[in-house]
């Protein structure tokens, strides 16, 4: 995969749209969004210097995006969630209210995106501008739904999909041929430096051979991002608080003959996502991308609240044990694995994650799982128990083409038994059918 350097990826967005460019700084300065958290202390003609440097990296960083594999699903999802929210409509009172949510969640994308490049464009922001650190940070948090606002009136408007919004920021970058002058004073404030990595950062080089492993399981966080602007499509109670933890409770001798207990939709946890009534899916939101780095060199785009996260950090954290007494727990759903209905056919998302959980068992040799499959309590109870151990059976052999040994894998279908949620809601029974695993030596 190629990897632009920041240089090259603001002198070509700024060539590419200066129209968008000056749109969103416009509506910044419009709505005095540059008094919001340390921009209050600064400067006004430093905060507007740093503005106009803002501005082009944020959406640089969006384009870069949209030009990979399965990138431009998840701006046009971005776009799509900051659009419902109507961050544009009433923007301070949005920043201001969501920033006790999330105060970073602009800069949590933008260092995702730009990984080792974040730390040296903001202190060279900050240096050129005349602020400080922080208040480029603000300034990141400020620009980031305003631009994805703004990408999502277009989408609105036009009743475009992420083709035709790819093809939008293209033209625009047509209708701009020859503004490189422009760029100058960004690119002479960006040195060429060599940032470490943090474990949380993004977008990351890889093999041309595995690129579209990574690029599609971005494409599940754009159903998500809106978390950082605020927006939270479908949110809804459901129970176990082991869920959000990044462990799925099952029943355990003391509820093991409630299956239908509405008690366990109230717990105090919320597992955060939607029904989804045309596939008949529960769409988890996973969290903000992150990168997990394995040790043999490969490189995941995840969510936080991902599977592959939980799994990661009860594989590689020495103080998570097994519990060998209680079978019951540690127990971590699958979020992104699916089947067409009433059938055994993993769905293409499916093998994403798939794939991500086999390169990290790859570098856990001694790690071994059991998968479990579940369904909700409508139909035939023996019918259904046959499904749910067909389905992971063929997680597992799936698992087992990706490389990894049989012996490390078991496999087993419980029906409709453990419910994690009630089967009297559309919601409950797409949570009780699911794909969940278990660490079962480590």
């Amino acid at each position: 995969m190629y990897y632009y350097p920041l240089k090259e990826l603001i002198v070509t967005f700024m060539i590419m749209t200066q129209s968008l460019l000056e749109e969103i700084k416009g509506f910044i300065l419009r709505n005095e969004l540059t008094h919001i958290g340390d921009l209050a202390n600064e400067q006004e003609l430093g905060v507007r210097s740093a503005l106009r440097r803002v501005v082009p990296l944020t959406v640089s960083s969006l384009v870069e995006l949209a030009e990979r594999v399965g990138g431009r699903e998840v701006v046009w999802g971005m776009a799509r969630e900051a659009s419902k929210a109507n961050v544009l409509s009433n923007p301070r009172h949005a920043l201001e209210h969501d920033a006790a949510v999330d105060a970073n969640r602009g800069v949590n994308l933008i260092r995702s995106l730009l990984d080792d490049r974040y730390q040296g464009a903001v202190r060279s922001i900050a240096v050129a501008s005349g602020i400080q650190t922080t208040a480029v940070a603000d300034l990141i948090n400020v620009v980031v739904p305003v631009a994805l606002g703004m990408l999502g009136e277009q989408v609105a408007e036009h009743n475009w999909d992420a083709d035709g919004l790819s093809q939008w920021l293209q033209s625009q970058r047509e209708q701009h041929p020859a503004q490189p002058v422009a760029a100058a004073p960004m690119v002479a404030a960006i040195p060429s430096l060599e940032m470490p990595r943090s474990p949380a950062a993004g977008l990351v080089q890889t093999a041309d051979n595995s690129s579209r492993w990574l690029w599609a399981a971005l494409v599940v966080a754009a159903a998500v991002i809106g978390y950082l602007i605020g927006y939270k499509p479908g949110a809804v109670e459901a129970p176990g608080s082991a869920a959000l933890a990044g462990v799925e409770g099952l029943a355990t001798p003391a509820n093991a003959g409630r299956r239908e207990d509405d008690n366990r939709v109230n717990a105090s946890a919320t597992v955060r996502g939607h029904y989804d009534q045309a596939s008949g899916n529960y769409i988890y939101d996973t969290g903000l991308p992150l990168v997990l780095k394995l040790s043999n060199g490969t490189k995941q785009i995840v969510g936080a609240n991902s599977t592959e996260n939980k799994l990661y950090q009860f594989l590689s954290d020495p103080n998570m044990q097994v519990d060998s007494v209680n079978r019951t727990k540690g127990w971590i759903g699958f979020d992104r694995v699916y089947f067409d209905p009433y059938k055994t056919t993993l769905t293409g998302e499916s093998l994403v994650q798939l794939q991500n959980v086999a390169e990290i068992l790859k570098v856990f040799p001694k790690a071994k799982i059991k998968i479990g499959g579940y369904t909700d309590t409508r139909g035939d109870a023996v019918k259904n128990l046959k499904l749910s151990e067909d389905r992971a059976k063929m997680a597992m052999a799936t698992l087992i083409n990706l490389g990894i040994a049989t012996a490390r894998i078991e496999a087993k279908g419980y029906g409709d038994k453990h419910g994690i949620a009630s089967n009297d809601t559309e919601d409950g029974r797409a949570l009780n059918r699911r794909i969940s695993l278990r660490v079962t030596s480590k």
